[in-house]
């Protein structure tokens, strides 16, 4: 008899636990077999919360990311990106080595924008009520996504990552020792801080294309200067270099002094010609200034003549 009170004592208690929650609202009267389960062609989740619209999200970010898992696990997980450093008399011409290892970013998968509860192949929630009186919603959702449809996203990803990788790779072989334009030089320059832009800033290899970024602002500090071809008190001629390359270009610079006057630029593709009045404002005894400055990619770089 004591035995048999025990037992129907645990049975109470049973019945208790589980009639604690209680559904008194939801979408159809029996939670559907796929609920909490696997399907083929499909990704199920379930999520829970204090209203119907947060537990819906919730459910859909987990199909989201249950999608991330998918590819991730179908994308090759690591690549190696070589930037190596070469030196000419001793400046820096390109990279250090780095390595990045390749993360599958939600923002690069134009599908998962377009995953929504509208979509669904089937739903259920429910409003359940706690033995405390409070409630909660659950939402359940199977959302179809094909072995094939899967495999063509894998595809996408991997040609959209290569041409990434590609073009990082281009962006740290370049080297400005082997060019004879500042414009070709600048465009380069342009075009690496616009991919940079583009990356998402998770990615390591955001991180990789800052430093090659820092690498070519460098490269254009140390290795570009200005050479006095001649001067005289009628003009001076000036070229900018590239280490020992001399550059076309077509910028011009800003010019001052402190005695010329009526002083005039003009271009010579690869030099840059200043002419001046000498006798008007300058005195043979003194220090006749002409300074003269060039501004690349927001680095100044100048040089100072003195005019006989």
């Amino acid at each position: 008899m004591k035995r048999f009170l025990i037992f129907a004592s645990a049975l109470l208690f049973l019945g208790t636990a589980v009639a604690a929650d209680k559904v008194i609202q939801s979408s159809a009267k029996k939670l559907p077999a796929w609920a909490g389960g696997m399907e083929d062609g499909y990704f199920i989740a379930s999520a829970q919360a204090p209203t119907l619209d947060e537990a819906q999200e919730k459910a859909i970010t987990r199909v989201r990311e249950q999608i991330i898992h998918a590819i991730a696990t179908r994308v090759h997980s690591e690549t190696s990106i070589s930037l190596h450093e070469v030196t000419d008399n001793g400046s820096i011409q390109s990279h250090k080595d780095l390595r990045s290892e390749l993360s599958v970013q939600a923002a690069d998968i134009p599908y998962l924008a377009n995953i929504s509860p509208s979509h669904a192949a089937g739903y259920y929630w429910a409003k359940i009520r706690r033995d405390d009186k409070s409630v909660y919603y659950m939402y359940h959702v199977k959302y179809p996504l094909s072995n094939s449809k899967l495999r063509l996203m894998v595809e996408d990803y991997e040609k959209q990552q290569k041409a990434i990788n590609d073009s990082l790779q281009a962006f740290a072989s370049v080297n400005f020792a082997n060019f004879d334009n500042l414009n070709q030089m600048l465009m380069a320059y342009t075009s690496l801080k616009q991919f940079e832009a583009g990356l998402n800033e998770k990615d390591n290899r955001h991180t990789i294309c800052q430093a090659i970024r820092q690498s070519y602002d460098k490269m254009l500090v140390t290795n570009l200067h200005i050479e006095v071809l001649s001067v005289n008190r009628q003009a001076t001629t000036v070229a900018l270099y590239y280490g020992s390359n001399r550059l076309t270009y077509t910028m011009q610079p800003k010019v001052k002094s402190n005695c010329l006057t009526a002083i005039q630029i003009k271009s010579l593709g690869d030099a840059t010609q200043i002419s001046y009045d000498f006798e008007t404002g300058c005195y043979a005894d003194e220090q006749n200034r002409l300074d003269i400055t060039f501004t690349v990619s927001s680095k100044k770089i100048s040089t100072q003549c003195i005019i006989p």
